[in-house]
């Protein structure tokens, strides 16, 4: 298949799908990684400042969005990078940094079995030799190394074969995925494309929109690999409108999975404790083994890689 019949499908699938981030986020198509990609990737970081507490929900935004796009285009596979070495070099303890990546890695492999997608799972620190990646740094001359590895794994993503690339984007947001995007097209060229997803939410109404995957408040997230109720969560403050925003994203991704699955999720309540339940694994979603999203809501809630 040509690339510009691959780049017109990517752009109607943005434009189309409700995951996708629209006006000024449309996707940004290179021909020639359109060309060469074999597959396509998504990072997850585990640290701003500190260390992320936990893995939001959210981030099946990114997940259900990327099998999308794998499929519009006909790879094979796709990956998603852990970034630990990033936070390592951002300045975050080692072992908060591991704590964070275990939490993010342990349920989206959970996840990820559960829904069959050709998913290889990896941390950024085995993406390539120490040695590599700071001599890539280096060559680049840019101050922030934190930046800088961004940029690199990037970088060897594509000679790899991932030429395609699934972000967020937030307009709330400096440092969204763009950003990084663009510092990237600045040195590298047009060798990569990029396509955007809208991003987290938060039940926090001075803050309602976040990171998909990052969390400093657990509070305020729905959080994948926990033994907590999520229904009853996200309905603790039933009148304030961030639950309201969570709500409409947990039915985007409850019609994503049914739209990838064929599987009926049930409402967005049923299938938000479904995944939460399924990201604990076999053992704290043992009760929950082998099942699919029911019909009936939640008691208490509203009826309603590398290549």
């Amino acid at each position: 298949m040509g690339t510009e019949i691959l780049g017109e499908r990517l752009a109607s699938l943005a434009n189309r799908q409700e995951l996708f981030a629209r006006r000024q986020y449309e996707p940004v198509i290179s021909h020639q990684a359109l060309e060469s990609t074999t597959s396509v990737w998504f990072g997850v970081g585990v640290a701003a400042d500190d260390a992320s507490c936990g893995l939001p929900v959210d981030v099946l935004v990114l997940v259900f969005a990327q099998e999308m796009v794998r499929r519009e285009l006909g790879l094979a596979k796709s990956s998603i990078l852990i970034a630990d070495s990033n936070a390592c070099n951002a300045g975050v303890p080692r072992l908060d940094v591991h704590r964070a990546a275990s939490l993010a890695q342990a349920p989206l492999e959970a996840l990820i079995d559960r829904f069959g997608f050709p998913v290889d799972i990896r941390r950024s620190s085995a993406l390539a030799p120490a040695s590599e990646v700071e001599r890539k740094q280096e060559a680049l001359e840019i101050e922030n190394g934190y930046v800088a590895q961004q940029l690199v794994q990037t970088e060897i993503m594509r000679t790899r074969g991932a030429a395609v690339k699934v972000g967020w984007a937030l307009s709330a947001c400096t440092y969204d995925e763009t950003y990084f995007d663009r510092l990237y097209r600045n040195r590298f060229g047009d060798q990569v494309t990029f396509a955007y997803t809208i991003g987290g939410r938060t039940l926090n109404t001075q803050r309602p929109r976040a990171c998909p995957y990052l969390c400093r408040e657990p509070q305020d997230r729905l959080l994948l690999g926990t033994k907590e109720n999520a229904v009853r969560k996200l309905y603790n403050d039933a009148a304030s409108p961030a639950v309201r925003g969570y709500r409409r994203l947990i039915g985007k991704l409850a019609r994503a999975y049914h739209h990838l699955t064929g599987d009926d999720p049930g409402t967005p309540e049923t299938f938000l404790q479904f995944v939460v339940d399924a990201s604990a694994g076999p053992i704290n979603g043992a009760a929950t083994a082998g099942k699919r999203p029911a019909r009936e809501s939640r008691a208490g809630a509203p009826s309603s890689f590398a290549p």
